[in-house]
């Protein structure tokens, strides 16, 4: 049977379920004169997973076709007007996807046991851990370029105590907003290092990092701010937020390894580790 009009959709293979769900519905609510096909084609190619339907109608009136583009869409349906059906089923004999045709809801079931290879994302969350790695609330190591050495010696350890960190050479990708990135760093952290040197006193990328933790200070936000002074700056030099807050004074030739020792206990009883 030809079909006047074919729709095509890209699905996501991990989350099918809501899909699913809708073709269930579309299946039960129009009738075979209406939706005369739907047609599943998937690849179970892991490196290249895939999820199609196609829906085939008749003689449908346009409030069915209306119904089934809203309800495709409201589950992250990709309607693909560049893909034609001939194509998918010349690419089946090819063994790119493995087809199957739904005619009734009570089909659907079995046609998922003989298409797809790989359960959905939702039943192997439940069974492996799937969360992105990274601390939810890592320590902002807020500093001027020149200090870069020294901060990025300190880093590994911190990470060797569980301390991960937020670092701009390790955090922005390229082509990112710096901008951007900065400030989402600033709201994701727990905590802060300011890096006291005369750079980064007289830098104003460094001065509004430093106000932007104010800020998220004054609206309640539970952060922890630690100032590292090195040697050549004077108390009357620090702004009056560090001035306030004891803060850790270094003396010529301290290593990155000293500064870790020190700070260490303290963050860990903040973030209870």
């Amino acid at each position: 049977m030809t079909y006047d009009r074919d729709f095509i959709w890209q699905c996501d293979y991990g989350e099918r379920q809501p899909v699913l769900n809708v073709i269930g519905q579309l299946l039960d609510s129009q009738n075979e004169y209406e939706l005369g096909m739907c047609s599943f084609f998937v690849n179970n190619n892991p490196y290249q997973l895939e999820f199609f339907v196609v829906f085939g109608y008749e003689t449908p009136k346009d409030s069915k076709i209306q119904v089934m583009k809203e309800k495709m869409l409201s589950v992250g349906a990709r309607f693909r007007v560049d893909i034609i059906f001939d194509e998918m089923t010349k690419l089946s004999t090819k063994k790119r996807f493995n087809s199957f045709v739904v005619s009734t809801s009570d089909q659907i079931g079995f046609a998922v046991e003989n298409t797809f290879q790989f359960a959905d994302r939702a039943y192997v969350s439940s069974k492996v851990p799937m969360g992105p790695l990274g601390a939810e609330l890592p320590i902002f190591l807020s500093h001027s370029t020149i200090d870069k050495p020294f901060v990025e010696e300190l880093i590994p350890y911190l990470s060797r105590h569980g301390l991960a960190v937020w670092y701009d050479k390790l955090n922005i990708s390229y082509g990112e907003s710096i901008t951007s990135a900065i400030m989402n760093g600033i709201d994701d952290s727990g905590a802060v290092i300011f890096f006291i040197t005369e750079s980064f006193l007289s830098s104003n990328w460094c001065k509004e990092e430093m106000e932007s933790f104010l800020s998220r200070a004054a609206e309640g936000d539970k952060i922890l701010p630690i100032s590292v002074v090195f040697p050549n700056i004077e108390h009357s030099q620090l702004p009056r937020f560090i001035k306030n807050k004891k803060y850790l004074k270094l003396n010529n030739g301290t290593a990155p390894s000293i500064v870790a020792n020190e700070l260490v206990p303290t963050f860990k009883d903040f973030f209870s580790l």
